[in-house]
């Protein structure tokens, strides 16, 4: 079974989760806070699992409060690895939820991964319900899809030692949990390529 319900106490994956809400708004009431934590449920997938497969329309918003995803997709039958999310992101195919559409990306578990999840419908009724709960919402999701362009597009037009110094910065927390042939892949270098550049 590569889905089960979480064995360890939600309680600290929600606080994780509130801190996260707190450190882009901390106007935010008590009240609104613990109705947007109440609406998330805690899952552990196993290592390897495909959270998201290729094909999903994506039904949730995902919290990583332990572990790490990589997002990848295949090109002419070729794996490219888009990102990874680490401790304190979301993830959820955003694009292939709003157009109602089958994703082609590919959200693995690295490692055994707990996430808070929440149906984007239960969402869009809080949203309905709570001004404060969709500005906050917003704003969480505008600071993450910020921080995702960043880390992908600031690689164009490196050099191939340039890009494994910007991938240590922007994985500063989690890149020695991520295998070599994955950080290769990511950077779009060879694995030769980046072992020399790691000897030096």
């Amino acid at each position: 079974m590569t889905k089960r319900t979480a064995k360890l106490p939600q309680k600290p994956s929600k606080e994780y989760l509130a801190e996260v809400i707190r450190s882009v708004s901390i106007s935010i009431s008590d009240n609104n806070t613990q109705k947007l934590l109440d609406a998330f449920e805690s899952v552990v997938y196993d290592k390897h699992t495909k959270i998201i497969k290729e094909g999903d329309i994506t039904s949730y918003l995902y919290f990583i409060s332990k572990g790490l995803v990589r997002v990848y997709y295949f090109n002419n039958g070729k794996e490219l690895i888009d990102w990874f999310a680490e401790e304190g992101s979301f993830f959820g195919n955003l694009y292939s939820h709003i157009l109602q559409k089958p994703g082609f990306d590919i959200y693995e578990a690295m490692e055994d991964v707990t996430v808070l999840r929440i149906k984007y419908t239960d969402l869009e009724r809080l949203f309905k319900e709570s001004h404060e709960i969709e500005s906050i919402a917003r704003k969480v999701l505008e600071k993450y899809y910020v921080t995702y362009v960043q880390r992908v597009h600031h690689l164009k037009g490196l050099s191939s030692d340039e890009k494994y110094t910007a991938f240590l910065k922007n994985y500063a927390s989690c890149s020695n949990r991520i295998p070599l042939k994955y950080v290769a892949n990511y950077l779009g270098i060879s694995s030769e390529t980046l072992s020399r550049i790691r000897a030096k």
